[in-house]
C-alpha cells in the first residue's frame, strides 16, 4: 500500500524497509505545520503505558519522542512491547495523535530512560508523551474504580494528578502526607482546543511498583495539638510541606467547596474533601496543609471530624473598615457598615442568583453578596444605612498587596437596616423629576393649545367686532337715510285728503298705488334694519333697544312713545333676543294698525321672570299682521320658545296691550336652549 501525503519522510509503503519508518518527533513536526492536514503514517516504538480497563489508547515512545495512540483491534499491547502503527496522524487538542491504529507487536524491550520532571514543566507541556520521574508531597488520595489509585502530588509550586494502574490494593489514608517519587507518562488530559493550549496535565503509572516512597510524615496530624487559627500560618521552625496541621471550629459559611471555619477569634478558609456536606453551624475538627492560594492562606486538602454542638453560635465582630481594607481580617466573620449605594442581581449555578450590594464609606466602597435575592430585608432602599456582617475576602494585587475587600453574608438575617434611607434618595429624585418634566411638558403642551384657541377666538371676536360695526353702520346709514325719506314720503302721501275732488281718479289710484309701495317699502327697510340691528343687544340693554326700536317706527309721526322699566341683572341672550322680536313687532302693529297717540312699553325683570308689556291707546285689535310677517302667531311662536306665556288683550278706554311673561330660573339662567 502506499501512502499519500506531503511528508516525505513520513510516506512510506507497506513493504517499505524498517529503517525508513519516520521517528516520533518527524511525525510532531509534520502535524504543526501551517498547512498540514490528516494524513495516514506509519511509525515505531516502545509501550511505555497501556491499561484496557481505562480506554483504546496506549502511549508509545521512541528515541527521539512520545506520542498516544488510539487503535481499532479488541486488544491492545502491553507495557515493554515494540511495536509498528500504522494510522491517521491528526493534531489533537494539544498534541498530535495517531487515531484509528494498526499496530503489530515486533518484539519486547526495556523502557527508556525516566526524565526527571518538574510540576512546573510538566504544566508547560515540556514532557508531553514522555517517560518522567516526579517527585513531591501526597496531598489526597482514593481509589477509582476499577482498579486506579488517584493521588494529587504537590511538586515545587504545582500540583499534579497521578493516576497509578493496577493500584486497587493501596491504602489512600497510608499515602496522605509522604513524600514520594513516580514514575510514569505524562499525558495532557485538557486543553483549549480551539487554541490548542495546555491547561491541565495527569502523569500514568504503570503499576503500584511505580509509585515509591521516600519519606514519612513526622507524627500524626490527629494526635498534635489543636492550633488557633490565627496561628495556622505562622513561622514554626522546622516544619516541612509534608505536615499537616490540626484546627477546630464552627462553620460559619460554605461556597465553591470552600468551608469558612471560625473559633470565635479568627477565621480560616478551608478546601477539602466532604466540604459540601457542611453546613452552617456545624462544629468540626480538620487536619490538612498550610497552603497560599494568590498569595491568601487557606488550608487544603484538609480532611474533617465532626464534633458534639457546644450550642453557641459564633458572632461576627465589628470592624472598622481601615482594619478589613489592610488584609488582615481575610476568611474572618466580620460586620462592616455602609451607605447602600446600589443593588444588582446577578446569576448562579445553582439558579438562585446572587444580590450584590454595593456600600459607600469614607474610606471607599466595597461590595457585599449574598445568595437569593435578599426579599427578606426590609427596608433594603438605596441610601439606606446598613450592617452587613459575613466572611471578608480580601483581594491582592500581583504581588500581594490587599487592593480591596468583599463581605460573602450568609442570609438575610445578617443585614441590619441601621438608618432607613431619606425620601430624597437619588432614584426618588429622578423619578420626581421625570414627573415634573412631564408636567411641564403637558403644560407647555396644554398652553400651546389653549394660545392656538385663543388666538382663533380673538381673530374671530375681531372679526365678529369688525361685522357688527359694519352692521350698525349700515342700519345707521339706512335709517338716517332711507328710512327717513320713504317715512316722509309716506305722511306726505298720506296727508292728501280724501276729497276725489283734489285729483282724478286715475290720479288718486296712482297715489293709492304709491302709498302701498311706499308702506311695503317702509316695512321691508324697517325688517332690515332690526335685522342688521339685532346684534345691538350686545351694546344696549332691552328696554333701550324696544326704545330705539318705536322711536325710529315713529319718526316723522304724532305718536309718542313712553319708556318704565325695572330690571335687576341681564337677561340671557335667548330670553332678550325673543323679547325684542316681540316688542318690535307689537309696536309696528300699534304703529300701522292701532292709529294710536301714545305707545307705553313696561319692562320689569326680576329674580324668578320678566315681564314685557307694550300697549296703546288706539282702536284695539282688528286684524292680525299682514301675511309674511310674524303677526300673533309669530308672538306666540317666539314666547313658547322661551318658556314664555303672550297674552293679548283690549283695554276698557280703547286700545290693546301685549303682555309676554317669561319664567326666570336659576336667577337668570335660560329657560330652553
Amino acid at each position: 500500500m502506499l501512502v499519500a501525503c506531503g511528508w516525505a519522510a513520513a510516506c512510506v509503503g507497506a513493504g517499505a524497509a524498517e529503517s525508513t519508518l519516520p521517528k516520533v518527533r518527524e511525525l510532531q513536526v509534520m502535524a504543526t505545520t501551517g498547512s498540514f492536514t490528516p494524513v495516514t503514517v506509519k511509525t515505531k516504538g516502545i509501550v511505555t503505558w497501556a491499561d484496557p480497563a481505562q480506554g483504546k489508547y496506549f502511549q508509545i515512545q521512541d528515541d527521539t519522542g512520545g506520542m498516544r495512540v488510539e487503535f481499532t483491534g479488541a486488544d491492545g499491547p502491553k507495557v515493554r512491547d515494540l511495536v509498528e502503527v500504522e494510522g491517521k496522524l491528526e493534531r489533537g487538542p494539544y498534541a498530535p495523535v495517531i487515531s484509528a491504529a494498526t499496530f503489530v507487536v515486533t518484539g519486547t524491550g526495556e523502557r527508556p530512560k525516566w526524565e526527571n520532571a518538574s510540576g512546573g514543566g510538566l504544566l508547560n507541556g515540556e514532557y508531553n508523551g514522555l517517560l518522567v520521574d516526579v517527585h513531591g508531597f501526597v496531598r489526597s488520595a482514593e481509589i477509582v474504580p476499577p482498579n486506579v489509585f488517584v493521588v494529587l502530588l504537590s511538586s515545587g509550586s504545582a500540583r499534579i494528578t497521578v493516576r497509578v494502574s493496577n493500584g486497587g490494593g493501596m491504602d489512600p489514608k497510608r499515602w496522605i502526607a509522604r513524600q514520594v517519587y513516580l514514575r510514569g507518562v505524562a499525558v495532557p488530559v485538557r486543553a483549549r482546543s480551539s487554541l490548542r493550549q495546555l491547561v491541565d496535565v495527569e502523569v500514568h503509572g504503570v503499576s503500584p511498583e511505580d509509585f515509591v516512597e521516600i519519606g514519612k510524615e513526622p507524627a500524626d496530624p490527629w494526635a498534635k495539638p489543636v492550633m488557633p487559627l490565627h496561628e495556622a500560618f505562622q513561622y514554626r521552625p522546622a516544619v516541612s510541606r509534608s505536615d499537616r496541621i490540626r484546627v477546630r471550629g464552627q462553620v460559619v459559611y460554605h461556597r465553591n467547596g470552600i468551608v469558612f471555619l471560625n473559633d470565635g477569634n479568627s477565621g480560616i478558609a478551608v478546601r477539602g474533601a466532604g466540604a459540601d456536606k457542611l453546613k452552617p453551624g456545624d462544629e468540626v475538627e480538620a487536619v490538612g496543609f498550610p497552603d497560599l492560594e494568590d498569595f491568601l492562606p487557606v488550608l487544603s486538602d484538609a480532611v474533617f471530624a465532626p464534633l458534639p454542638s457546644e450550642g453557641v453560635n459564633v458572632q461576627p465582630k465589628p470592624m472598622s473598615i481601615e482594619s478589613l481594607q489592610g488584609g488582615l481580617e481575610h476568611a474572618a466573620f466580620v460586620t462592616a457598615r455602609g451607605r447602600l449605594l446600589d443593588r444588582l442581581q446577578t446569576p448562579s449555578e445553582d439558579g438562585r442568583g446572587v444580590l450584590v450590594l454595593a456600600l459607600n464609606t469614607p474610606r471607599g466602597v466595597f461590595t457585599a453578596e449574598l445568595e437569593g435575592e435578599g426579599a427578606g430585608i426590609p427596608n433594603l432602599e438605596e441610601g439606606a444605612t446598613l450592617d452587613v456582617s459575613g466572611i471578608c475576602l480580601v483581594s491582592v494585587d500581583g504581588v500581594g498587596t490587599p487592593t480591596s475587600f468583599k463581605i460573602l453574608v450568609p442570609g438575610p438575617g445578617q443585614v441590619t437596616v441601621v438608618e432607613r434611607a431619606s425620601f430624597f434618595t437619588v432614584k426618588r429624585l429622578l423619578v420626581m423629576l421625570s414627573v415634573a418634566l412631564g408636567v411641564l411638558l403637558a403644560v407647555i403642551l396644554f398652553a400651546y393649545l389653549i394660545s392656538r384657541r385663543n388666538l382663533r377666538l380673538a381673530a374671530e371676536m375681531r372679526e365678529r367686532t369688525a361685522v357688527t360695526a359694519e352692521r350698525n353702520r349700515l342700519a345707521r346709514d339706512l335709517h338716517d337715510t332711507l328710512e327717513q325719506g320713504l317715512t316722509g314720503i309716506h305722511l306726505r302721501v298720506h296727508s292728501i285728503g280724501p276729497d276725489e275732488a283734489d285729483a282724478s281718479p286715475e290720479t288718486r289710484e296712482h297715489l293709492q298705488a304709491v302709498e302701498s309701495l311706499v308702506r311695503q317699502c317702509h316695512a321691508e327697510m324697517r325688517q332690515s334694519i332690526w335685522n342688521l340691528r339685532s346684534v345691538a343687544l350686545e351694546k344696549f340693554d332691552l328696554a333701550e333697544a324696544l326704545e330705539r326700536a318705536a322711536k325710529s317706527l315713529t319718526l316723522g309721526s304724532h305718536i309718542r312713545v313712553d319708556v318704565r322699566q325695572s330690571v335687576s341683572g341681564r337677561l340671557p341672550a335667548l330670553v332678550e333676543d325673543n323679547l325684542l322680536r316681540i316688542g318690535q313687532e307689537a309696536i309696528t302693529n300699534a304703529v300701522k294698525h292701532a292709529d294710536a297717540s301714545v305707545i307705553a312699553i313696561d319692562l320689569q325683570v326680576t329674580a324668578g321672570r320678566a315681564v314685557l308689556s307694550v300697549a296703546d291707546d288706539g282702536g284695539g285689535i282688528r286684524k292680525a299682521a299682514a301675511p309674511g310677517h310674524f303677526g300673533l302667531t309669530g308672538m306666540h311662536e317666539r314666547a313658547q320658545r322661551i318658556g314664555g306665556t303672550l297674552r293679548v288683550d283690549s283695554n276698557s278706554q280703547g286700545g290693546t296691550t301685549v303682555e309676554v311673561e317669561v319664567p326666570l330660573h336659576n336667577g337668570h339662567e335660560n329657560p330652553k336652549t
